[in-house]
């Protein structure tokens, strides 16, 4: 960009240069420096879009990755500082169902190798431990499996605590390990699947952006639990 400047400066200069010859002699310059400036600032405007597009790809490049960062960290949804303990509470409506959902989380996570922690942090997300919660899509019990799930796991009765539990977190760690034991990218497949992610792109956590807002909200919920 700066040779294209200098070198419009030096043809500015020749143009006013040419007023003191013959005419004959202006009228070749006059062309020439017509042609010579035309060029120039095609090169200048070329110069500047690029820089432009750059600039701007550079800028939106840095507010995603700001915006995952945020999300990573904070989460996309204000938590009570009462919830924010080392362990997630369950909060089931009676002390059997609490006793049942902690025994069978205990058993999840001795079988499936997964951290207690982060199987009560997806239970809190996904039905806040109501074993009988049904979603708008169909997903059932405490780990909200989708009908497909609950066919391709076996699940005879999902609002089962023990077996919804088992199966959800069997589920889940199929996810982590397809991913080579990245948490975060098994939420992103627990909740927003391991095809969409595909055909959108989705190569690591940054990329979470490109999935459903329900998906960017729910991972960095889940691991604020977790992390807690």
């Amino acid at each position: 960009m700066v040779n294209g400047i200098n070198l419009f400066s030096n043809i500015a200069n020749s143009s006013i240069n040419t007023q003191n010859k013959c005419g004959c002699c202006c009228e070749k310059n006059s062309s020439f420096d017509e042609l010579m400036l035309n060029l120039v600032l095609t090169l200048l405007d070329e110069e500047n879009y690029n820089l432009v597009s750059n600039l701007s790809d550079a800028v939106r490049k840095k507010q995603q990755e700001n915006s995952i960062v945020k999300e990573r960290n904070l989460g996309l949804e204000t938590i009570n500082s009462s919830q924010n303990l080392k362990k997630v509470s369950v909060t089931a409506s009676d002390k059997d169902t609490k006793s049942e959902i902690e025994s069978a989380v205990k058993i999840a996570s001795s079988k499936y190798g997964i951290d207690e922690n982060l199987i009560k942090a997806v239970i809190k997300v996904e039905s806040d431990f109501n074993p009988n919660c049904v979603s708008s899509a169909g997903a059932k019990g405490l780990m909200q499996l989708m009908p497909c799930n609950i066919k391709d796991l076996g699940v005879k009765n999902p609002f089962d605590i023990k077996e919804n539990i088992d199966a959800g977190t069997r589920h889940l760690k199929e996810y982590i390990d397809k991913y080579h034991g990245n948490i975060e990218m098994g939420l992103m497949a627990y909740n927003g699947g391991p095809t969409r992610m595909v055909k959108r792109g989705v190569r690591s956590v940054n990329d979470i952006y490109k999935m459903p807002k329900e998906t960017q909200n729910y991972v960095p919920k889940v691991m604020k639990y977790y992390r807690a």
